[in-house]
């Protein structure tokens, strides 16, 4: 277990209990796969890192306030652009709380005053605003992302009483315009726009492993529990603090060189083979891919590889999304690129992506077999990859053990 100073973001979506009620399995599964589609693209432009997923529930930890709060502009004026796009039954509206303090974390789940005090704001929070505690407005740049005071609130489970703020909404223009008028939204590059046709497909494709991601009890307890609110400690988080915002900004406005010279900058100083360094260098490739801007989708996967072995759960999940993506080649690259790192934290992603295309069946005769050998079979591929990687990770860890 270790500990980390991180700014927390809980979100959840608005009457998603009793949509639950009224809607067929399917329904609520589509449901929370449109919500993902939504706002992963958005959670990854700004380095969030998504640790929990509990229902129509996400916790993100971010390092830096500013970004967390940008971030969380861009998910609601992202929300607002696709629910101006379709009916009332599609729509979806979220609240968001943030806090900012010391977290625990421990095999893959996150404890501590940041996550007690967020799920408190997210209970008092209202649908399609941002709130947060105030730690994060000694920190964060005021500049660029306006908040106004809620002052003093009392908050369940909590014995004393807590200063609250939000972010400010963007004065109405004339005609049509997004509720915190794109200062987050308008800096991630390459983000198509919500159209219903788009997102569609991309939906058929999502949460692969829901269930499993949402089973973990040590965040459902962390969120429920009464703890009583202690003072929030604001520490330095060291010069990659600076330096990872500013490699991430250069990337989502498409400034390749300068986010290049900013993970040199770094490189230099932790070594090439850091895992953040691997893990922005990899998203520096992708991100020049999606916008057609050059790039190597194998050097991009090579270097989130080379991040999962030296311990990036951060490349792990990303390289498990790309995984599920539309493309045959991607998912397959992603396969072989997780195999690759030779480390057991790629079983989970790997055995997503097996769950998602089973074996084929067996030929049905001699015939059978030969028209699979000349048109082949329909399939990618990507889950036999799969399957492959977690035979060879297992028998790895087998020897390691003898």
């Amino acid at each position: 277990m270790r500990t980390e100073n991180r700014v927390v973001m809980l979100t959840d979506i608005k009457g998603f209990t009793a949509a639950t009620s009224r809607q067929t399995r399917a329904e609520n599964a589509r449901m929370l796969a449109l919500h993902d589609a939504l706002l992963t693209p958005v959670i990854d432009a700004f380095g969030g890192r998504r640790v929990k997923t509990i229902g129509d529930a996400y916790l993100v930890l971010f390092d830096a306030p500013t970004e967390a709060l940008l971030c969380a502009t861009a998910i609601q004026d992202r929300l607002w652009d696709h629910a101006r796009r379709v009916g009332e039954a599609e729509r979806i509206e979220v609240r968001i709380a943030l806090a900012m303090g010391d977290v625990r974390l421990d095999d893959g789940d996150v404890y501590g005053e940041a996550v007690n005090l967020a799920s408190r704001i997210e209970g008092e929070a209202e649908p399609g605003e941002i709130w947060f505690a105030e730690a994060l407005t000694w920190v964060a740049d005021r500049s660029r992302v306006p908040v106004e005071e809620l002052g003093w609130r009392s908050l369940a489970g909590l014995p004393e009483e807590v200063r609250l703020y939000r972010v400010a909404r963007a004065a109405p223009a004339a005609g049509e315009s997004a509720p915190y008028a794109g200062i987050g939204l308008d800096l991630v590059a390459g983000l198509a726009p919500p159209e219903p046709q788009r997102l569609a497909k991309a939906v058929t494709r999502r949460r692969p492993a829901a269930a499993a991601a949402s089973s973990g009890p040590g965040l459902g307890l962390a969120l429920r529990a009464l703890v009583a609110l202690a003072v929030l400690a604001v520490l330095g988080a060291g010069g990659w603090w600076f330096t990872r915002p500013a490699a991430e900004r250069a990337i989502r406005l498409g400034n390749w060189e300068d986010a290049r010279a900013a993970i040199d900058a770094e490189a230099a100083r932790r070594g090439a083979d850091d895992r953040e360094v691997l893990w922005w260098r990899g998203r520096l490739e992708l991100a020049r891919v999606d916008a057609g801007a050059g790039g190597s989708l194998r050097g991009a996967f090579q270097a989130w590889s080379r991040a999962v072995a030296a311990g990036s759960r951060e490349a792990a999940e990303a390289l498990g999304r790309e995984g599920h993506a539309e493309d045959c080649g991607r998912r397959r690259q992603a396969a072989r690129a997780l195999a690759d790192s030779r480390v057991r934290e790629a079983l989970g992603p790997l055995e997503s992506i097996a769950a998602a295309e089973p074996p084929a069946p067996e030929p049905d005769g001699p015939l059978d077999r030969l028209k699979r050998a000349v048109a082949g079979d329909g399939r990618c591929g990507a889950g036999d990859l799969a399957r492959q990687g977690i035979a060879e990770l297992e028998a790895i860890h087998r020897r390691s053990v003898r």
